[in-house]
């Protein structure tokens, strides 16, 4: 994609949001720039558009409360999913809802998130999230590595940092239990809470890496002997890859690989440490993309004549 024509705002001053109170001035950043601007882009955007939001973050709220106010018409990517209680994950189960709330065109990845999202009208049922588009693409280019075996981590969930005792007993049980090195990919906000922990442990086994790029992620992943994550995207190319994971989470809305290479860990230490033991019983075979996310979604729009020159 091209870079963007307008940036409404990068976190607070430039740093991430690590806290309420920067919440709040990020949404009313956020606010004061929709209503400075109203005007011209509803005038830009004219009588016939469509903003798309994509996934569970505050963002896909936001956005879809620019269109509202716009008085355009929202298309929700990766739309109906559900992990059945709105605690877990917090607070994106909640966004999830909101966004379903406010949504006029709903592109589900599953039979079970259409069958959340009915008897709503425009329900497409996309099979499979766009990522998995992204993943086939470049896994086609991706070499076997040269360095030894090792694990992939990304924990990165408010959920989990905001769990102190959690978060302790996590990156201690990865030291102790894990046979292999590991790489902890972190962005800002995660990595100081996760890098403090490392740091008590003066390990030797753990490095943590700031965020990669698409396809050094996927060359990552891809030759990872097993990932533990809190990531509901990662699950989704975790459970196309087969490679055996754990998603350390309380709850998932996700159907992927679960029963075959992924496994839920209900925050157990227990069950952490018996995945580190036995991740090799976890391994499954590589799945092929039968329908391509990104085209249904292209085409639909098409269809209701969005895009059209």
């Amino acid at each position: 994609m091209p870079e963007p024509e307008i940036i409404i705002t990068n976190g607070v001053k430039g740093r991430p949001l690590s806290s309420a109170f920067d919440t709040l001035r990020w949404l009313l950043s956020i606010n004061s720039w929709l209503f400075s601007n109203k005007k011209n882009l509803t005038k830009r955007l004219g009588t016939h558009s469509i903003i798309l939001v994509h996934g569970d973050t505050m963002t896909s709220v936001v956005g879809s409360f620019i269109a509202k106010v716009l008085g355009t018409k929202i298309g929700h990517v990766e739309a109906g999913l559900r992990s059945g209680t709105w605690r877990h994950p917090f607070p994106e189960e909640l966004d999830r809802r909101i966004v379903g709330k406010m949504a006029d065109v709903h592109y589900a990845p599953s039979s079970a998130a259409v069958a959340a999202l009915e008897p709503r009208p425009n329900i497409v049922f996309t099979h499979g999230n766009t990522a998995l588009d992204a993943l086939v693409e470049r896994t086609a280019t991706v070499a076997s590595s040269d360095k030894p075996p090792y694990g992939l981590v990304l924990l990165h969930r408010f959920e989990f940092l905001n769990n102190s005792k959690l978060v302790t007993e996590t990156i201690s049980t990865l030291e102790s239990a894990s046979p292999l090195p590991l790489v902890i990919v972190a962005d800002d906000h995660a990595k100081h809470v996760i890098s403090a922990e490392v740091d008590k442990l003066n390990s030797t086994k753990i490095t943590v890496i700031d965020k990669l790029v698409h396809q050094d992620f996927v060359q990552l992943a891809t030759n990872a002997e097993f990932v533990v994550t809190d990531s509901g995207g990662v699950q989704e190319e975790m459970g196309f890859l087969g490679t055996p994971t754990l998603i350390h989470r309380k709850a998932t809305e996700r159907s992927d690989g679960l029963g075959r290479n992924v496994s839920l860990s209900d925050w157990s230490i227990e069950t952490l440490t018996q995945f580190l033991t036995d991740y090799k019983q976890h391994k499954y075979p590589v799945l092929e993309l039968e329908y391509s996310p990104s085209d249904i979604i292209v085409n639909d729009l098409r269809e209701r004549g969005y895009g059209q020159k």
